[in-house]
């Protein structure tokens, strides 16, 4: 029994050493920078965690930073909206997150409030982020957060987060990752939440190009999102994600923060893409909703919507067979850069000089909002007519997923260009 008993020991023991290893192993590399750890460029300088768990790494800089300002979204503010803009308080963090919904949105707003110091908030959207077959397939790991679905901050849940970055499979596997990719084109984020754009600018050219970028990002929506909108079923959990988003601005309200929702400038290509999908109709009732929710806060809430056909979302699309050309203003039609996001930040905090892109975005209400679709209308109209080879590809593109606008659509392809007319 004793030397069974040693022998127990000495297990417990080597099993303590390994873990005390493992954990040194992972506290050292940090990938999320979640600690306060000396940095060594090729070794650690990087916190390529990002790359491989977002989630767990925005959560810890929510509890690192404690913004009094976030930007929420998806993959495009989160390359393309920079915290450090003058219109934000400070300190500012980009809490934009790849492919987030609304029910991401909703926990990371609800983690940063309970952080303590939130008093301004950017929600950027589109109607992809309204897509409950996308919402259902998300999950946050309870391992992450520090608050519970009601945004309550639960005792142990900060200890139970460092556990698991310091001895889950999954953190050493990251920090593995992290320790090889360090002198390797990799994605990297700026201590303020922001992903780079070089390794994305490299992966447009692996593709071929913005045009070929352009429609592999199409094809993705076209393929997978916003099927059957006109259902009761579709209708009850898109209303459902409305609700999300009226909690996020009744609980801004009551804590006195600031609230701007800014509708991104998607390429006009992009803006096409719904017509021909027959999405028009949803995408025109999904910003009616937004001005009546904006409508209804008990604190004022901005709503932006860059979305139409301007002269920076019109920026040509270089030819097929073009690999070389390099966009101004952006990756591909469904994402813009950083120069434009600027601009856009710009309108919407009343801080730029001059107006390099002619009819970029403005404040809309209830009151106004016809009037703007009226004109996007219009001005989609004009885009048509004059770029038939995108219209054709597009429409290609539609067919071959099966998408396309309803015969009883008040908006169909040929419809939605002619309502436009005056």
């Amino acid at each position: 029994m004793e030397r069974a008993g040693s022998y127990l020991r000495l297990l417990a023991l080597f099993a303590a050493g390994l873990l005390v290893l493992l954990a040194g192993f992972n506290l050292f590399v940090d990938p999320y920078g979640a600690f306060d750890v000396p940095r060594i460029a090729g070794i650690n300088g990087r916190a390529l965690g990002f790359n491989r768990q977002p989630l767990l790494a925005k959560s810890f800089a929510v509890d690192r930073v404690r913004p009094a300002s976030i930007i929420l979204g998806n993959s495009r503010p989160e390359s393309a909206y920079d915290p450090l803009h003058p219109g934000f308080e400070t300190p500012a963090y980009n809490l934009a997150i790849g492919g987030a919904h609304l029910g991401q949105v909703r926990r990371y707003f609800l983690e940063a409030l309970a952080a303590g110091r939130l008093r301004q908030v950017l929600l950027t959207t589109d109607i992809s982020m309204f897509d409950p077959a996308q919402e259902r397939a998300q999950s946050i790991p309870d391992a992450f957060m520090l608050t519970d679905e009601s945004g309550r901050l639960k005792a142990g849940r900060k200890w139970r987060r460092v556990a698991y970055a310091l001895l889950s499979g999954p953190a050493s596997s990251d920090s593995w990752w992290s320790l090889r990719r360090q002198r390797d084109p990799a994605v990297d984020y700026s201590s303020s939440g922001v992903r780079q754009e070089a390794a994305d600018d490299r992966q447009v050219e692996r593709e071929g190009g913005h045009r070929n970028a352009s429609w592999r990002t199409e094809s993705a929506v076209l393929s997978t999102s916003l099927r059957a909108t006109d259902t009761p079923g579709f209708s009850a959990e898109y209303e459902a994600m409305l609700a999300q988003l009226r909690e996020i601005v009744a609980l801004s309200a009551e804590h006195d923060i600031r609230v701007d929702i800014v509708i991104d400038p998607v390429h006009a290509r992009y803006s096409y893409m719904y017509a021909a999908a027959g999405l028009w109709p949803f995408n025109e009732k999904w910003k009616r909703d937004l001005a009546e929710l904006a409508a209804r806060s008990p604190r004022p809430v901005a709503l932006w919507d860059f979305s139409g056909v301007s002269e920076c979302t019109s920026e040509p699309m270089p030819p097929p067979g073009d690999a070389t050309t390099k966009m101004r203003w952006y990756r591909e039609s469904g994402h813009f850069r950083a120069r434009l996001g600027k601009l856009v930040l710009d309108r919407v905090f009343g801080k730029g000089n001059g107006d390099p892109c002619s009819g970029l975005g403005r404040r809309v209400d209830s009151a106004s909002l016809d009037s703007t679709l009226s004109q996007q209308r219009a001005a989609l109209k004009r885009w048509v007519a004059t770029h038939p080879e995108d219209v054709a590809e597009l429409n290609a593109l539609a067919k071959r997923y099966g998408r396309g606008p309803s015969p009883t659509s008040s908006f169909t392809k040929s419809e939605a260009m002619r309502s436009g007319e005056k």
